[in-house]
């Protein structure tokens, strides 16, 4: 079985009709440290996604998978480090856009173009990777409201807030 990186664009022309291509994309170093900035994770450990790949009719591609991961993520209140378990079943339809004017026009909708002639299979294990994480993880002890830190003297609103807090006083 094949095995490609995040940056891996798998041409679709080379996906024969009735057929079914399987393959692996797992990240790179690099590619995981990516990750760590882009999404603000503290950590990202053992990512694999496992696909199958089928062309269904003329233009039109179906990827079915499951993507697993170990991600750490930091609390929104507390910024305690939180470990999470990530098992994620993958479908996407990739299709090829027509500039026709005369054609019929089809609703996109639950569908992903292809990008000149390929499908980008690592943008596709990245963005579904952020969608199978708690977007906002929060740690079981974590207060349930938080008081805002103090306002600081030199931000851009001080004088503003100066203004305020004197005519509430008259």
């Amino acid at each position: 079985m094949p095995v490609f990186s995040l940056s891996a664009e798998l041409a679709a022309d080379t996906i024969k009709p009735d057929a079914t291509y399987r393959c692996k994309v797992i990240p790179s170093k690099d590619e995981i440290d990516m990750l760590l900035a882009r999404f603000e994770y503290i950590a990202v450990n053992d990512l694999v996604a496992e696909l199958q790949i089928r062309k269904v009719a003329r233009d039109c591609w179906d990827i079915q998978g499951r993507l697993t991961a170990d991600v750490v993520q930091s609390c929104v209140v507390t910024g305690k480090p939180l470990p999470e378990s990530v098992d994620f079943t993958l479908e996407e339809r990739y299709v090829r856009l027509v500039d026709d004017t005369t054609s019929v026009e089809v609703d996109l909708d639950g569908v992903e173009p292809l990008k000149n002639g390929f499908i980008d299979l690592g943008e596709m294990v990245i963005q579904s990777l952020a969608l199978a994480v708690t977007a906002w993880p929060r740690a079981t002890d974590a207060a349930e409201y938080t008081e805002p830190d103090s306002v600081k003297s030199d931000h851009p609103f001080a004088g503003l807030s100066a203004i305020k807090q004197s005519t509430n006083k008259n």
